[in-house]
C-alpha cells in the first residue's frame, strides 16, 4: 500500500489533556505545521486542567487588552494567545477542548461550510446527552459571538469553535462548556468589560446547567465516541518528542502560540 493511502486511513483520537495549559494550546499549533505527519486527521479531545483565558489575535487590537491580562491573571487564569481566531474564552476542569487537525485540508477548505458541519455533528452529541435543547446559532450578547456557536434553547451559549488554516491543514478547535464555574463566569464578565465586549451575563451557561449531572469527563467520551464512529477514528497518542518540545514553551503574558511555534518549530518522526 502505497504512504498515500497509508495516509487516507491514518485517523487518530487522542484523549486526555497534558496536565499543562499552555502545553495544551502549543501542540495543535505545532502538529499543524510539522512535516511528516503519519496520520491525515488527529482529534484530541481533554478537560483541560488549569483555568485559562485563551485571547486571539483580534483581541490584541483592543486598547484594553493590558487590562484584560491583568484581570486575568488576578483571577488566577493562564493567559494565552491561541493559534485560533475568533475572540476571547475562558475555561477551566469544567470544560471540554476538541481540537481537530486535518492534513488533508488547505486554504480552499476555510468558511463557514467547516463550521456548519461541526456545529450540526457536535449538537447531535449534545442532544444524545440528556434533556439538551441544543441548537446551532448565535444569541444576543454571548462571548466570542459567532454564527454557529451552539446554544441551549436559544437563551444561552455552551460551544464555540474557531479555525486556523495553513498550507500544510487545518486546526478547528471547539470548547464545550459543561460545568461553569463561578470564577469562569467572572472572568468572562470582567475581561470582556476590559476589551470593551458587549456580554449579556445570562447568555453564558453550561450543559450541567441544564442536565444537572452531567460531568466534564462524561461528555469528553461523548465526543470521543462520536469520532470514534462517525470518521473511523482508532485510539492513539499524541506524539511524545513534540509534547516534550512543548512544554518547554515559555514567555511574556498573555504567551503568544503562534510567534512561538513559528519560532521553535519541530520535526516528527517516522
Amino acid at each position: 500500500m502505497s504512504t498515500a493511502n497509508n495516509l487516507d486511513h491514518a485517523r487518530l483520537l487522542v484523549s486526555g489533556s497534558t496536565g499543562n495549559a499552555v502545553t495544551d494550546l502549543v501542540v495543535p499549533a505545532l502538529l499543524l505545521r510539522a512535516p511528516g505527519a503519519s496520520w491525515s486527521q488527529l482529534v484530541h479531545v481533554y478537560v483541560p486542567q488549569g483555568p485559562t483565558v485563551a485571547f486571539s489575535g483580534r483581541d490584541l487590537r483592543s486598547p484594553g487588552i493590558a487590562a484584560a491580562t491583568e484581570v486575568a491573571h488576578a483571577a488566577g487564569f493562564t493567559t494565552v494567545v491561541r493559534s485560533p481566531g475568533g475572540r476571547m474564552v475562558a475555561y477551566d476542569s469544567g470544560a471540554v477542548v476538541i481540537d481537530h487537525l486535518d492534513r488533508t485540508t488547505g486554504i480552499r477548505h476555510a468558511g463557514s461550510a467547516t463550521f456548519a458541519a461541526n456545529a450540526e455533528s457536535h449538537v447531535r452529541v449534545l442532544r444524545g446527552l440528556g434533556d439538551v435543547d441544543a441548537r446551532v446559532g448565535e444569541v444576543d450578547g454571548e462571548y466570542c459571538p459567532g454564527e454557529y456557536s451552539i446554544n441551549v434553547g436559544g437563551v444561552a451559549k455552551v460551544v464555540g469553535s474557531a479555525q486556523r488554516v495553513t498550507a500544510t491543514g487545518s486546526l478547528f478547535s471547539t470548547v464545550v462548556q459543561v460545568v461553569v464555574s463561578d470564577r469562569v463566569r467572572a472572568v468572562l464578565e470582567d475581561v470582556s468589560d476590559a476589551l470593551g465586549y458587549d456580554l449579556r451575563r445570562s447568555s453564558i451557561a453550561g450543559l450541567a446547567d441544564y442536565a444537572p449531572t452531567l460531568t466534564a469527563d462524561e461528555v469528553a467520551e461523548a465526543f470521543a465516541s462520536d469520532y470514534r464512529t462517525r470518521l473511523g477514528m482508532t485510539n492513539g497518542e499524541l506524539p511524545p518528542e513534540v509534547v516534550a518540545h512543548a512544554s518547554t514553551a515559555d514567555g511574556t503574558s498573555p504567551f503568544h502560540v503562534d510567534d512561538w511555534t513559528r519560532a521553535n518549530p519541530t520535526t516528527l518522526s517516522a
